[in-house]
C-alpha cells in the first residue's frame, strides 16, 4: 500500500489546517518579538513547500473519484491554495520590485530623517542616504517619482501635508515650520508584522510657488517590495488633490 493511500483524506485535511495556522502564529510571534521576523519567513518557506504536498495528495486522491473524500479532500485543495499564493505574491514582488528600501525625490540631496536617526537601534538601517547604491535602481524602476510642485505657500504646504499625515494614521515624529525649509517627519506601521517606516517631507519656496520633496525608508530588510515607492506616489497625489 502506497503513502498516498495509507493516508485518508481527513487526515490530509487535518494537516493542511495545520500548515494554514503555522503562518497567523509566525505573524504574531514576530510582532511580539519573540524572535526574529526572518524565522517567520522561513517557517512561511517551509510550511509552503509543504502545503505544496499536500495540495499535490489531495489533487491526486481527488482524481481517483472515492466519493466519500472528496469534501474534505475540496477544504484540503482550498486550504493549500491559501499560503501557496500569499508565497507567490512575496516572490512576484521581490522579482519586480528593486532590492532597496530606501526611497527619495530628490536622488542628489534626499531630506535628512533626524527624527529617526534619534529612534532607530543598532540592529536598525542607517539613515544615511547612499545615493550611489540606490540612485540607479530606484531611477530605473520608478521614473515617476518627482518632486511636487504647486503653486501655494510653504507654510499652506504645511498644514496641509500635516492633516495628511494625521489622516493616514502616520506617527508625527518632528516638525518644523519655523525655518526654510520646512519638514515633517512620520513613522508609518505595517499591519500584520508591525514593519516602521519612516518618513521625512521637505517643504521649501520655489521659483514659482513650492517644492515639496518626500524620502520614505525601511527600518529593516533589504528589500521593501516597492512599498516606499507607493507611499510616496500615493502621499504626493492627495497632497496635491488637498491644495486643489
Amino acid at each position: 500500500m502506497s503513502v498516498l493511500q495509507k493516508l485518508s483524506a481527513q487526515k490530509l485535511m487535518m494537516w493542511a489546517l495545520l500548515l494554514l495556522a503555522i503562518y497567523p502564529l509566525a505573524i504574531i510571534a514576530a510582532r511580539l518579538e519573540i524572535w526574529h521576523f526572518r524565522n517567520s519567513f522561513l517557517l512561511f518557506i517551509v510550511s509552503a513547500l509543504l502545503s505544496f504536498a499536500m495540495l499535490a495528495m489531495g489533487l491526486l486522491k481527488l482524481s481517483k473519484g472515492v466519493k466519500n473524500e472528496a469534501q474534505a479532500l475540496l477544504v484540503v485543495i482550498v486550504v493549500t491554495l491559501l499560503p501557496l499564493s500569499v508565497m507567490g505574491s512575496f516572490v512576484y514582488k521581490s522579482q519586480k520590485y528593486p532590492f532597496i528600501h530606501d526611497i527619495s525625490t530628490d536622488l542628489v540631496h534626499a531630506p535628512q530623517l533626524k527624527a529617526a536617526a534619534q529612534t532607530r537601534v543598532d540592529t536598525d538601517h542607517s539613515v544615511e542616504y547612499l545615493a550611489g547604491e540606490v540612485a540607479q535602481l530606484q531611477q530605473a524602476a520608478y521614473p515617476q517619482l518627482v518632486p511636487l510642485k504647486v503653486s501655494q505657500s510653504p507654510q499652506a504646504v504645511f498644514s496641509a501635508a500635516k492633516l495628511l499625515m494625521v489622516e493616514n494614521g502616520w506617527q508625527l515624529m518632528d516638525e518644523n515650520n519655523q525655518q526654510s525649509p520646512f519638514t515633517l517627519e512620520a513613522s508609518h506601521t505595517s499591519l500584520l508584522f508591525g514593519f516602521v517606516d519612516d518618513v521625512v517631507l521637505r517643504i521649501q519656496a520655489g521659483e514659482q510657488g513650492t517644492l515639496v520633496d518626500m524620502r520614505s525608508m525601511s527600518r529593516v530588510g533589504q528589500s521593501d517590495m516597492g512599498a516606499n515607492a507607493q507611499r510616496i506616489q500615493r502621499f504626493l497625489v492627495d497632497l496635491a488633490n488637498a491644495l486643489k
